[in-house]
């Protein structure tokens, strides 16, 4: 299952996250994929990365097995 299912309230909380470090270069790309199909998935393995991992990094691109 993939994150696809993110309610408004969570993807919006995570958007908050990611604002707070305007300065970091992978914001921009990290908020497109937010608002994509793809947010939340491992770019490595295609498993789901667990929202208490999002929330801590919300611009985590491997879940931890990958990282």
């Amino acid at each position: 299952m993939h994150y696809h299912y993110f309610t408004l309230e969570q993807r919006a909380s995570l958007e908050r996250e990611m604002r707070s470090s305007l300065m970091d270069p992978e914001l921009g790309p990290a908020l497109e994929r937010l608002h994509s199909a793809d947010y939340g998935v491992c770019e490595a393995c295609g498993a789901d990365i667990a929202f208490r991992r999002l929330q801590t990094d919300p611009l985590a691109r491997r879940c931890p097995n990958c990282s």
